[in-house]
């Protein structure tokens, strides 16, 4: 909202904003990776339970930085604003 009032807020946040749409994709397809391995993780095929641990290892290590990114995202321009002013 504040880029659509404060052209220079756009960029900064599209930084952090597209790697969080991108986890959130992979958040979609590894819950449906681990869902379809979960029905057939009992016919004892090591490929369905690597998929879990894979899945878990996702969510457990990588996710979380969408809330990270989404905190830096709505942080402002203004430390890189300062920057640029510094510079010149």
């Amino acid at each position: 909202m504040q880029a659509m009032q404060i052209p220079d807020e756009g960029g900064p946040a599209a930084v952090d904003y597209l790697p969080v749409c991108g986890h959130l994709v992979f958040a979609y397809f590894w819950a449906r990776m681990a869902k379809a391995a979960l029905e057939k993780v009992d016919g004892g095929d090591p490929f369905y339970q690597a998929k879990l641990i894979t899945a878990r290892f996702y969510f457990a290590k990588l996710y979380p930085e969408t809330a990270m990114l989404m905190r830096t995202a709505r942080g402002g321009a203004k430390v890189l604003m300062d920057t640029q002013e510094a510079m010149a």
